[in-house]
């Protein structure tokens, strides 16, 4: 990760740049918010990043805070399958 990407916070703890501020913008955040946004290093995206899930807290506080509407979480339903049947995905 390019090191102008990160800013401290403490002596120990870092955050991405532009995510410390009153209104964050991460650094890597590229794209226009919302229309179409993506990270610009996701593949090497710190580990608080990777926690952020879709409809969790931190997403729909992020989505709350530029007037969109919050995702609502879904539960998954494990697929059953009949013994006597094979299931095509």
């Amino acid at each position: 990760m390019p090191e102008h990407y990160t800013e401290p916070v403490t002596a120990v703890y870092s955050c991405m740049a532009g995510t410390n501020q009153k209104s964050p913008r991460c650094i890597a955040l590229t794209g226009e918010i919302g229309k179409q946004v993506s990270c610009g290093m996701y593949e090497a995206r710190s580990s608080s990043c990777k926690e952020v899930q879709i409809a969790d807290e931190q997403c729909n506080k992020a989505r709350r805070a530029h007037s969109m509407i919050p995702f609502v979480p879904l539960e998954s339903l494990e697929s059953t399958n009949d013994e006597d049947f094979d299931q095509v995905c």
